[in-house]
């Protein structure tokens, strides 16, 4: 059976072009709607009408937004939002969307609207995106924030602590010897990137140290290509670092791949860690020791939070922020392993 990636592939187009296609955006160019219903027909492609059915589900029906399903972060929370559901026997209702595409409130109106959506669950960025928030709100949908920057007096959230998770790390690598370590950090708009260099800093304002030199902290966006050009610098530098702490797996995996270009061995010339603990970490060569995410734990409490909402989207002075806890995984690329 063809799926929307088939008819994107063979079309020439994103998933999202398709979606927006398949749900009757007018904002698609003509021409375009011709190449992907086009796709359409040629890979016999039809909406799955059961699965549809199963989205109109009314409060039961929970909506998750991606922005970017091949990321590590919202593929895995994917992941454990349908996992969640299905122990709590509710419909998991997930739908493409894009910051500034064109005539977007129509858009998730007939997202809400076909699939029966009271409640809504909002990853990183968008759970930091006003506008989308206050339409949100205006269509009395409840919501829970997946790690926001920032509180929202109508909506909980859920997250982990980043700043602590990244202390957590460094503080490991104390113990392992290490007193020159690197910092590859994430997104500067990402909250999670500000918390985890903070935690960076915690790290050694508690045990005393001096802070890291200016050139072993690097400015990255989450991505292998970013992580691959930091850890070039930071590996060629006079006095290079003993370890690298990278603010996600994927720049972590760069790091690796510099490291065994420039004939270094890790862990034992250079020690490497990331953080989500992403199918990449378990998948390249040494494995990645990193942070592990939980989420399935988010998703079963917003999916909690959810139970406990009534129908109605209320203000309040302070919104509970709902803390899970982290877990360091060790692997081969901090520590020997026999």
């Amino acid at each position: 059976m063809s799926t929307i990636y088939d008819v994107a592939e063979l079309a020439g187009v994103s998933a999202k072009t398709v979606s927006r296609v398949v749900n009757e955006d007018k904002a698609v160019k003509a021409s375009t709607r011709e190449k992907v219903l086009a796709a359409m027909a040629r890979l016999d492609y039809r909406l799955n009408a059961q699965a549809r059915s199963l989205r109109m589900g009314g409060k039961t029906s929970i909506g998750l937004l991606l922005e970017d399903p091949t990321s590590g972060y919202q593929g895995r929370f994917h992941h454990a939002m349908l996992a969640a559901c299905m122990e709590s026997r509710k419909y998991l209702a997930v739908e493409l969307y894009e910051q500034g595409m064109p005539d977007w409130q129509a858009y998730l109106d007939r997202f809400i609207t076909d699939a029966g959506i009271k409640n809504m669950l909002l990853l990183p960025t968008l759970c930091d995106f006003g506008p989308l928030k206050s339409f949100l709100k205006s269509r009395n949908i409840n919501c829970v924030l997946i790690s926001p920057s920032t509180p929202d007096s109508h909506y909980a959230s859920v997250a982990m602590d980043d700043r602590l998770a990244a202390r957590d790390v460094v503080e490991y690598l104390f113990r392992l010897g290490h007193t020159k370590i690197a910092h590859i950090g994430g997104h500067p708009d990402h909250a999670a990137s500000i918390l985890r260099r903070n935690g960076f800093y915690e790290a050694y304002d508690a045990a005393g140290r001096p802070r890291p030199p200016a050139n072993y902290m690097e400015q990255g966006d989450f991505l292998f290509k970013s992580g691959f050009e930091a850890a070039e610098r930071l590996l060629a530098l006079p006095d290079r670092p003993t370890a690298i702490f990278a603010g996600n797996d994927e720049m972590a995996a760069a790091t690796c791949s510099v490291a065994h270009k420039a004939g270094l061995h890790i862990p034992e010339d250079i020690a490497v860690i990331g953080f989500d603990d992403a199918p990449i970490s378990s998948s390249v060569w040494p494995a990645l020791s990193t942070v592990r995410q939980p989420y399935l734990e988010m998703a079963r409490r917003s999916i909690e939070i959810f139970d406990a909402a009534g129908d109605t989207v209320t203000a309040s002075d302070r919104q509970v922020r709902h803390i899970i806890p982290h877990e360091l995984i060790v692997r081969e690329t901090t520590e020997i392993r026999s």
